[in-house]
């Protein structure tokens, strides 16, 4: 009978954990089913070899710390591997009284059958830990998370690296916007639960707000479908991004004669003319408004830097050329 990957993984991790010794791959080949073969047979000891190292990345990308090694008292030329329980094992819980109340609010927040399944069966866990978290003496106010179905799906596609699609509404806009998606992860800001990815129509990084999402999330990707910035920080991306306004920025943009007043009179500076027309120093702070109102002006207006407008006005104008059709 065949082993799927899951339980390979949970056979392998069970047995780098069983010695303080480091056991070879081929000694792990015996042990662990799912990875047999003959090793005189050159195909099956390099597809042995390929399996062997996938799962092995992915268990230290799952967090797990397998370390390889050779034992001093061993001839084999060959590494061995194992998991040290003291890099493994979590220390004791201890929740101060306020930490307790923290979380048996958290776990009264989600209204999501899944979300409010999955957060009591935590406080059942430390409960059966020795550890109480009194839901008792928790006020009966419960606040409703905007997009509890939506984070949801949001969560389970960061996680199998999916690809998403949504409505987005920014704040001011009339009607929602379609976005394609790889999702890096979400964390709350403020009060606030925000995704965290990469924008594959803007083809840049951005965060969305998901309270702000029309509609469902839909994924679309096969899981796997791309790897997230091994360095990004989710929660510092997000705070960046949705925190305070960036300091001004300067575009500069060519403006056909006598057209375009509501660019020319936010403009810091005009001139010299030529031409083709006048050159403009546009200031800004949010890219996206400002290439809104840029290619609203259709071909009296061109934007020549800095890069990241030039395509947020391109794509601005593929948009309303789309709509014109």
């Amino acid at each position: 009978m065949a082993t799927d990957r899951t339980e390979r993984l949970i056979n392998l991790v069970f047995c780098l954990l069983s010695t303080r010794r480091f056991q070879t791959a081929s000694a792990i080949a015996r042990i662990v089913p799912g990875y047999e073969h003959n090793p005189d047979d050159k195909k099956e000891r390099e597809a042995f070899q390929r399996k062997f190292e996938r799962d092995k990345s992915e268990l230290r990308r799952l967090g797990f710390p397998v370390q390889t090694g050779a034992d001093a008292f061993r001839e084999e030329a060959e590494p061995g591997y194992r998991i040290a329980k003291d890099e493994f094992e979590l220390p004791e819980l201890e929740f101060t009284p306020a930490e307790s109340a923290a979380v048996a609010t958290a776990v009264r927040l989600w209204h999501n059958p899944e979300l409010r399944q999955a957060g009591h069966g935590a406080l059942l866990k430390l409960k059966a830990a020795g550890i109480h978290v009194g839901m008792d003496s928790i006020d009966p106010v419960r606040p409703q998370l905007p997009g509890e179905d939506n984070l949801v799906t949001l969560l389970e596609a960061a996680t199998a690296r999916r690809e998403v699609a949504f409505d987005y509404r920014r704040k001011g806009d009339a009607e929602p916007a379609r976005r394609r998606f790889q999702p890096w992860g979400c964390a709350a800001w403020k009060g606030r639960w925000y995704v965290a990815g990469w924008d594959l129509d803007r083809e840049a990084e951005r965060c969305f707000k998901v309270g702000r999402i029309v509609g469902r999330v839909r994924a679309t990707g096969a899981e796997g479908a791309f790897e997230s910035p091994e360095d990004v920080d989710v929660l510092s991306f997000i705070a960046e991004t949705a925190g305070e306004p960036t300091p001004k920025q300067t575009a500069k943009v060519l403006v056909t004669p006598g057209t375009a007043w509501a660019v020319r009179r936010r403009a810091t500076l005009i001139g010299p003319r030529t031409p083709e027309g006048d050159w403009v120093r546009f200031p800004y702070t949010d890219v996206r408004a400002a290439a809104a109102l840029l290619a609203s002006f259709g071909p009296d207006v061109h934007v020549v830097e800095p890069e990241e407008l030039v395509k947020e006005t391109v794509y601005r104008l593929e948009e309303l050329a789309e709509d014109d059709r």
